[in-house]
């Protein structure tokens, strides 16, 4: 039994992966959001948790391609938090937007899909590891990532999802 959870939980993981994988194969729509833009929505202030840098990024070109990525990591006491937001391509991806409604659990992990701020996200909860992830998909383009460690449960990652300006983000997919 412990081996069909897991296996349903990367299956589960998998399909956004797959979708991306394919995704990438297209040739980019338009340019991707360069991440001197992105930075601030991962400089934030997040109540109780303190900044551990400034946050970072990089953008990458290579022929009609281009990838953004932003991150951001935070600490308070034993437990951290790393934010990262990433922009494919410039283009839509379908990550977790096909995905269909899932709850698993197993005494090893608790996956769900759910909503943040009215956009579709998977969040997992492993109590052993006490890590939880938060994978949000943005305008069906940006994937904004919320990682812990050190938590006993996923609060700290729908807090920290709570003071990010997702909708702001969602107008540079236009």
């Amino acid at each position: 039994m412990k081996n069909a959870f897991r296996i349903m939980s990367l299956w589960v993981k998998g399909c956004g992966f797959v979708i991306l994988a394919l995704s990438l194969t297209v040739a980019a729509q338009a340019a991707a959001v360069h991440f001197k833009q992105l930075l601030p929505f991962v400089d934030v202030k997040i109540p109780g948790w303190e900044l551990d840098d400034k946050p970072t990024g990089s953008t990458i070109k290579h022929e009609k391609h281009q990838m953004s990525e932003v991150k951001a990591s935070f600490h308070a006491g034993d437990k951290r938090l790393e934010i990262v937001i990433m922009d494919f391509w410039g283009q839509a991806i379908p990550f977790l937007s096909a995905m269909p409604q899932v709850e698993m659990e197993s005494s090893h992990e608790r996956l769900k899909t759910t909503q943040v701020q009215g956009f579709k996200a998977l969040e997992t909860f492993r109590p052993q590891e006490k890590e939880a992830e938060l994978s949000i998909s943005v305008a069906d383009r940006f994937w904004v990532k919320l990682d812990s460690e050190g938590v006993d449960g996923t609060e700290a990652v729908h807090a920290a999802a709570k003071v990010l300006d997702l909708k702001k983000l969602a107008e540079l997919a236009k």
